[in-house]
């Protein structure tokens, strides 16, 4: 493993346990009723995932980089949604870059709080993504940069994470917007 791929590892795993947290996390409001059991969604298999995922060549031509086609990146046994809320994982892989997309919906917008709570440093809010979004950018040397996404919009919320492209943050925003 080379020193770079090295760096992925934590990233790739921040992302998807901030994707893990949103399909499973708890919240801590308080409610005069009764708490509704969350129930298991169907898990979709890996192909079915990547056959619901944006072509590697739409995303990478809105990140100005060549990308493989998604492998769909199932959770594990214990993740849960919500009764109706259906969820997929899309990861984007070359030898050098990685591109992360998270799609949930049917979900509560307040859902994007559980994954900017996971982001590597403080958020920063963005207009004009969806009802809500939040993003961040880590420099990893080299002149390639980490950066993440998440935004909700009605009940939909889709996270991004791009590690070691050439996109900028506005190149993000537009394709993020194209998926809520």
């Amino acid at each position: 493993m080379t020193g770079s791929n090295a760096r992925w590892i934590p990233l790739i795993a921040l992302t998807f346990a901030a994707t893990l947290a949103a399909c499973g996390g708890s919240s801590t409001t308080s409610s005069s009723t009764a708490a509704t059991p969350t129930v298991a969604a169907p898990t979709p298999t890996a192909s079915t995932a990547a056959a619901q995922c944006p072509s590697g060549s739409t995303v990478g031509s809105a990140l100005g980089t060549t990308l493989p086609d998604a492998v769909g990146v199932v959770g594990g046994g214990s993740t849960q949604l919500p009764a109706g809320a259906t969820g997929i994982v899309c990861e984007y892989h070359t030898t050098t870059e990685n591109v992360l997309i998270t799609v949930l919906q049917n979900i509560p917008a307040s859902t994007i709080s559980q994954f900017s709570a996971k982001f590597p440093v403080a958020f920063k809010s963005v207009s004009g993504v969806g009802d809500e979004a939040r993003a961040f950018d880590v420099p990893l040397g080299g002149g390639k940069d980490n950066i993440g996404l998440v935004a909700a919009k009605g009940t939909t919320v889709v996270s991004m994470v791009a590690t070691a492209t050439p996109a900028t943050l506005s190149q993000m925003e537009a394709l993020v917007n194209s998926l809520l």
